[in-house]
């Protein structure tokens, strides 16, 4: 009898994350004993240290250094290198992204591990000095005509079907049925059209305020978060703005329109980050723009565009609907098949509760 040698199930190659040591994690010496006399160091941060610092650190190698700089919105576009690679933050400061995403602030150090997809961008006016060291083999830009980096191209293009995708449906969009009767002056004329208009957008209205507040509080991302936070200032309170300055008086119960507003809420209690800057922002904020303009020729309005839901949502969704984008770019390229089934989905559901809005005018 013989026994069957069963071949162990191979396991999918993952990189880690890049490693981010902020300076004041790393233990300081402050003084030194030599020769019985004590010596004052100021501040003396050795890297190995930093139990995670010193892992990461090879006992033996070809020591590379090179200073780096990004100025004014300079972008190092993300790539990957087949040796380690530390990154020093020597003045000013810049934004990681790639497999992880932070701002990085003068002493702090980005360990990155052969293989993760990582760049640095700074803000317009903003500065970065650095230092980049790498352990084996030549340094990554020593041989200029053939460097030891990769560039990913396909992210980019990757990144690009995506938003041909989302631009596509927005357009399909457009000619939405909803827009038919702004378009043609019957809603203008109409009071009973508008109050049913009312009635119905406000159901939409608050489950896109609950939607915001959900994902602004399972944010776990700090950098994501402040983005978000912003967001929300600027969106708070819109429901409570169409109630009371448009005379919202009437209650409607819809449980198609009920189902669509939950797919949504719903989304930022199960997604991930990528997949909430698609929903909220390439589907739902670029819809806001145009919901905005198309509909405010009913509600004309003399006052500030803060004092008119309409004419707010036509001012700013245009630049809310731009939040995230980096975030997106800097994904890997496998990353973009699941975000374009987010993207579809999110279009459909969309579209549904506008069908049911529609639907309440046109009865």
């Amino acid at each position: 009898m013989t026994t069957q040698q069963i071949s162990p199930v191979p396991q999918p190659t993952t990189f880690p994350r890049p490693l981010i040591v902020a300076r004041d994690t790393i233990r300081a010496l402050t003084s030194v004993e030599v020769g019985g006399e004590v010596h004052q160091l100021g501040e003396h941060r050795d890297f190995r240290r930093h139990d995670e610092l010193a892992d990461f650190l090879p006992e033996q190698g070809r020591l590379s250094l090179a200073w780096v700089r990004l100025r004014d919105g300079e972008r190092l576009d993300i790539h990957e290198h087949p040796t380690k690679s530390v990154i020093i933050v020597c003045k000013g400061s810049v934004r990681l992204i790639g497999d992880r995403e932070g701002m990085l602030a003068e002493g702090d150090t980005v360990c990155v591990p052969p293989g993760s997809l990582h760049g640095f961008e700074t803000a317009p006016g903003e500065e970065f000095h650095g230092l980049s060291v790498q352990f084996e083999g030549a340094g990554l830009y020593e041989d200029e005509v053939g460097p030891r980096v990769r560039f990913t191209e396909a992210a980019t293009a990757a990144y690009t079907d995506l938003e041909r995708l989302n631009a596509a449906r927005l357009r399909r969009y457009e000619e939405h049925r909803l827009f038919e009767p702004f378009d043609d002056g019957r809603i203008g004329a109409d009071p009973e059209l508008r109050r049913r208009f009312l009635s119905a957008l406000y159901v939409w209205s608050v489950y896109f305020q609950r939607m915001l507040y959900a994902r602004q509080a399972l944010c776990v991302d700090p950098v994501l978060r402040e983005v978000y936070a912003g967001h929300l200032r600027e969106e708070f309170g819109h429901d409570v703005l169409l109630r009371e300055r448009h005379g919202v008086a009437t209650d409607v119960y819809d449980p198609i329109l009920e189902a669509a507003g939950n797919w949504f809420l719903m989304q930022m209690h199960g997604a991930d980050e990528a997949a909430k800057i698609v929903i909220v922002h390439m589907v739902v904020e670029a819809s806001c723009d145009v919901f905005g303009n198309r509909t405010r020729v009913a509600f004309p309005h003399s006052g500030t565009p803060e004092e008119s839901y309409f004419d707010l949502h036509a001012a700013i969704d245009e630049d809310h609907s731009r939040i995230g984008r980096d975030h997106l770019r800097s994904l890997s390229p496998a990353r973009f098949p699941e975000l374009m089934t987010v993207c579809q989905r999110a279009w459909d559901q969309l579209e549904l509760a506008h069908d049911r809005i529609a639907a309440h005018i046109l009865r």
